[in-house]
């Protein structure tokens, strides 16, 4: 189902006409009870197809020459080589196709989960947890900017953080840069649940400030500007339900969960006094989740 707003612009239906043609002729009957011609391909109907697939293949390169040289000619070459090759999107498709934030249940519901979190763990406080996803979304500023991965080691799950140095490392390659400056203006506690195997909160941060994506040969804007707005992000931290806050302050204070030496980590996540796997959740909050609506 298309909503009224998802509808393919007019160029779109250029581009993907040929496509739909070829799958007609090159498939035949799939619908329940449909019946095959025993007259094989010597079927009218058949032949119809082999003959509009030769068509197809003959007159395609001329069908489609003149759609790349009017995209040559509105966006320079250089942005036609780097657009086929990462498949980039700008301006407000890419603004609003970044990410849309989940529901916030109900308050009783988030105290609840709150309540069932401290019962096992007396020393739980979520206002340290709310100030340890402001110091996050820092992190992960510096990060973004500087396309380094290192400010986010220390608070990302490995799961995670093996996705965001895939990120970055596609970032790199298609010659992406994120210029910004943000900070956060208020941090809420919208979710809370404990399971036997999983504690799990979700933090919703307001930030202020601006961010822009662009593409550094060609100059196009991505995504952002340098207009200073606010916009919302989820960040969602879990531990092992078995976990309780560290007595030396935990990966907040930088200090090992496990063995509560000052914090020092090899590429594995793993501490380099105790050898323990520090960002995997068995012993303190790591960063499972982050999600950043359009902007």
């Amino acid at each position: 189902m298309t909503g009224a707003g998802d509808k393919d612009t007019f160029a779109e239906r250029l581009t993907t006409f040929p496509r739909a043609v070829m799958r007609w002729a090159s498939f035949g009957p799939t619908a329940p009870g449909a019946k095959r011609s025993s007259l094989g391909c010597l079927n009218p109907l058949t032949l119809i197809k082999v003959v509009v697939l030769l068509l197809i293949v003959v007159l395609l390169p001329l069908y489609l020459l003149p759609l790349m040289l009017i995209r040559m000619a509105t966006l320079g070459r250089s942005s036609v080589k780097y657009a086929s090759v990462v498949q980039m999107t700008s301006g407000e498709e890419a603004r609003w196709g970044y990410g849309a934030l989940d529901p916030v249940p109900d308050l009783p519901s988030v105290r609840a989960g709150a309540a069932s979190i401290a019962a096992h763990d007396p020393e739980f406080d979520p206002v340290k947890l709310l100030n340890w996803a402001t110091a996050a979304t820092d992190l992960i500023r510096l990060s973004l900017t500087s396309g380094d991965a290192t400010p986010a080691r220390t608070f990302m799950a490995n799961g995670l953080f093996r996705t965001y140095l895939a990120l970055l490392e596609l970032r790199a390659q298609a010659e992406v840069t994120c210029e910004g400056l943000w900070t956060c203006s208020q941090a809420t506690l919208v979710d809370a649940v404990s399971t036997p195997l999983l504690d799990e909160v979700r933090v919703r941060l307001t930030c202020t400030g601006w961010c822009w994506d662009r593409h550094a040969p060609t100059g196009i804007t991505l995504r952002g500007g340098q207009e200073t707005h606010s916009w919302s992000e989820d960040l969602t931290f879990g531990r092992s339900a078995a976990a309780v806050s560290p007595a030396a302050g935990g990966l907040p204070a930088k200090h090992c969960p496990n063995c509560g030496a000052t914090l020092d980590l090899d590429d594995n996540g793993a501490c380099q006094y105790c050898h323990g796997i520090v960002t995997a959740g068995r012993h303190d909050w790591v960063l499972l989740g982050w999600r950043r609506e359009a902007w």
